[in-house]
């Protein structure tokens, strides 16, 4: 059962790879379906999936507030400077997602279980 549970959760940790197919909220809700599906059967699958999700719920959160900041830039003249600072900040968080999930399911390959960093608790472990 653990091999079972270790292909769980680290589907778990790449399934927010689908935004990148143009899934829109795919990164919350794939892990979010796969979560709610394995929750009650295996309690390392639930970590794991209590871990994407809060991590996943934040990385949306800070990348909406620096995308509200780009937009107020390009709208406000006096902020027009920080239009091309935000924009590569925004590439980077999208950047260092795609490299935490990895580095994650990797982990849960390994049968570890990864902290994310910046990640906010919304839901607790």
């Amino acid at each position: 059962m653990e091999k079972a549970d270790r292909a769980w959760e680290t589907g778990c940790h790449l399934s927010p790879l689908a935004l990148l197919i143009g899934i829109p909220a795919a990164n919350i809700v794939a892990p979010l379906v796969i979560w709610f599906v394995r929750k009650n059967s295996s309690p390392s699958t639930d970590r794991h999936g209590r871990a994407v999700l809060n991590f996943q719920i934040s990385i949306t959160l800070y990348f909406a507030g620096l995308f509200l900041l780009n937009i107020i830039a390009q709208k406000t003249s006096s902020l027009g400077m920080l239009e091309t600072p935000v924009g590569i900040c925004m590439r980077t968080w999208a950047y260092l997602n795609i490299l935490f999930i990895l580095r994650a399911a990797y982990d849960s390959a390994q049968g570890k279980l990864y902290q994310y960093p910046f990640s906010i608790r919304f839901l607790p472990q």
